[in-house]
This record gives C-alpha cells, sequence and structure tokens, in this order.
C-alpha cells in the first residue's frame, strides 16, 4: 500500500526524519524517539553520539518551523533564517550526472547528515514541490505529509483523525459562545 503523505526521493527522506518522533506521545525535545534508529537504517549516521543526536534533533525542529510556515503557521523567512548555523556545519559539492548537476553531501557525522537532508530541500525548491511539504496545523500534532490536494490547500497529516479532531473543537467553540 501506498503511503498517500509520501513525497518522493530526497523530500520522502526528510518527511521521514522530522517525523522520528510522535509529539502527541512524546515531548519531541529530549525524551526517546525514532531518531537514531532512522540514521541508523538510512544508513546516514549509525552509532550515532549523544551530542550529534542533540544537535540533529535541534534541527529537526528547525526543518519543522520551516514546515509549519509552508502550511501558513509562521514566518517563513524567519524559519528558513534560523537554519543557517546548521548550514554552516555541512559541505555540499556538486556532482555532473547524465542527467545534469546534483548536489551532494560530503563529510561524515551529524554535517553529512545535515547537508544531506538541506540537499534535498533545495532541489525540493528549485522543482516547485517544497511549499507542499508541510507540518500538520493541529498543534499537537505537527505530523510531516505531503500535501497531494490540486490546489495545494492541505493543512492536516491526516482529515479522517486531525482535520476532523480540530473541525470538532472549533464547533465546540462556536457553540459555547452562541450559549446565552
Amino acid at each position: 500500500m501506498v503511503d498517500e503523505k509520501a513525497a518522493s526521493g530526497s523530500l520522502d527522506d526528510l518527511r521521514a526524519f522530522v517525523n522520528t518522533v510522535d509529539l502527541e506521545r512524546e515531548d519531541g525535545l529530549s525524551g526517546p524517539d525514532a531518531l537514531p534508529d532512522w540514521l541508523s537504517a538510512s544508513g546516514l549516521l549509525p552509532g550515532a553520539s549523544g551530542e550529534q543526536l542533540a544537535e540533529l534533533r535541534r534541527f529537526r525542529e528547525g526543518i519543522r518551523r520551516v514546515l509549519e510556515a509552508n502550511a501558513g503557521d509562521g514566518d517563513p523567512q524567519a524559519a528558513w533564517r534560523a537554519l543557517e548555523p546548521f548550514g554552516r556545519q555541512c559541505c555540499l559539492k556538486v556532482e555532473i550526472w547524465d542527467s545534469g548537476p546534483v548536489l551532494r553531501a560530503e563529510g561524515t557525522g551529524q554535517g553529512a547528515v545535515i547537508g544531506s537532508l538541506l540537499a534535498g530541500a533545495l532541489e525540493a525548491v528549485a522543482t516547485g514541490t517544497w511549499s507542499r511539504l508541510k507540518a500538520c496545523r493541529k498543534p499537537s500534532c505537527r505530523r510531516v505529509f505531503y500535501d497531494r490536494s490540486k490546489n495545494g490547500s492541505g493543512a492536516w497529516c491526516s482529515m479522517a483523525v486531525c482535520g476532523n479532531r480540530m473541525k470538532a473543537s472549533r464547533r465546540r467553540q462556536k457553540s459555547r459562545i452562541s450559549e446565552p
């Protein structure tokens, strides 16, 4: 079965990276999450140190802020600027393939992981797919999804779950306000 909220290629790697924590179940910042398992499974940084994991968690939340801005929550320019220190940690090179130039991360450690993910983001910006990668607007969820709606107006990772919960919450608020 195909995941409807998945993107393709390096953009889906970015989606999977940001989704290595379930914010409805964990605190997302210092608690256990799936980041070490994802780094091992992806082959990007097996056996990451505690310091590397802490830095990658900060990067993950910085990317999430950009994706929240893609969904209409927050200032996209400020979110991108906040990623600048992470960009300085990586080394990128241009490789020439038969299909044209490709940006690739060099090196090892967290800088290589950050570089690989930022190269994917740059590719998505260049191809016009970046704006479709978004964070769910439900504040307790914030799960990243690829918006496949025709007009790019998707707001929730799942209409059946988060969308319905948010709409029901708004209805309850309106009914409380309108009660005498």
